[in-house]
Order: structure tokens, then sequence, then C-alpha cells
């Protein structure tokens, strides 16, 4: 029996991790609130391929305003109609456990956060029923690593025949752009 929408959310509010499979390929994802399930996120923070950052997984743009304290106005556009995996570092994030800023990150980061809107319908709805985004540690693979898989509590979404590697750029206040990762 494949595990509702309904009991995934409930679990991701008991500060349970679980395991991710979207248009990028998998990641493990918390609730970005909860102090515990993002400290226990951020163990997995070693495995992250070179360049990847945790991530905040959003449903709509809409939800922008909830992890950016001053959102860049060109940042709806962006975001809303990006038609390939686009994840956008801003450079004051809120609305997050302060475990994301207080471990191992250089002090030229701390208070950036990363966002990126899902384009599969599963995790949008998934989103949509937990009532917030989530903060995911992305892998952009077919297959987790033993210590995620080990993590995650559960399984959730599809995984494409072949990952699409989002985009990745830095947007600063007042619309300064700068590509990471084309």
């Amino acid at each position: 029996m494949t595990t509702s929408i309904r009991d995934i959310a409930y679990q991701l509010r008991q500060s349970q991790l679980i395991a991710l499979a979207d248009e990028t390929g998998w990641s493990v994802a918390a609730d970005p609130t909860s102090d515990t399930a993002v400290a226990q996120l951020l163990t997995l923070r070693p495995l992250i391929p070179t360049g990847l950052r945790p991530t905040v997984v959003i449903q709509n743009t809409d939800q922008l305003g909830l992890y950016v304290a001053k959102v860049p106005d060109i940042a709806y556009d962006l975001v809303e109609f990006a038609e390939n995996p686009l994840t956008v570092v801003y450079d004051q994030g809120k609305n997050v456990s302060a475990q994301l800023w207080s471990t191992g990150e250089p002090a030229s980061s701390a208070g950036e956060i990363a966002v990126r809107r899902s384009l599969s319908a599963d995790v949008q709805r998934l989103i949509g029923s937990f009532g917030r985004g989530l903060l995911t540690i992305p892998f952009e693979s077919l297959r987790l690593p033993a210590e995620a898989e080990a993590i995650g509590k559960e399984h959730f979404g599809t995984l494409p025949a072949m990952p699409r590697k989002p985009r990745i750029m830095r947007l600063g206040i007042n619309g300064e752009v700068s590509f990471i990762r084309k």
C-alpha cells in the first residue's frame, strides 16, 4: 500500500524526513521550520554534489515571500515562467530554522537561501497539503546515497527517465543576476 499525500504531510509535521523524487532526481526533504528535522537533514550535507546547496522547494511563486525577506520584482516572473528547473539563490532568507545557517557555511553565504519551484504536479500537491515549502538536500541522481536512504522514512514522487539538472542563479536585492550553473 502506498502512503497518501496526507500521511506524508503528517510525517513532515512530526519532524520526519522523506525521500523525494521529482524532475531533478532524488533529494531528502524536511519541514524547514523544524530545528530537529533541519539538523538531521544537514547531516547529509557532505553527500551533496559539488556546487549544490540545501534548497527550499515551493509549490508556486506565491510562496516566494514566505522564504525571501526582500523579493526582487523580477523574481516572480523568473520563477513563474521557468519551463526547466531553476534554483534561485536570494540574499536574505527567512522562516526557516536557524540551523540552516549555523553549520559549516562560509560567512559570505550566511542568510542566503536557495529556492526552486517544483515542476512536478505530485510534489506541488504534497507542498500544498503540507502548507509550506520543503527544505531539501538535492542529489540530482537516479539513486539515493545509502546514508540518505537510511534517514528517509518514506519515499514520495516519481523519477523521470533522466533527471534534469536545474540552472542555478543568484538574484540580488536590486535585481542583479549572475549564473552559478547554466
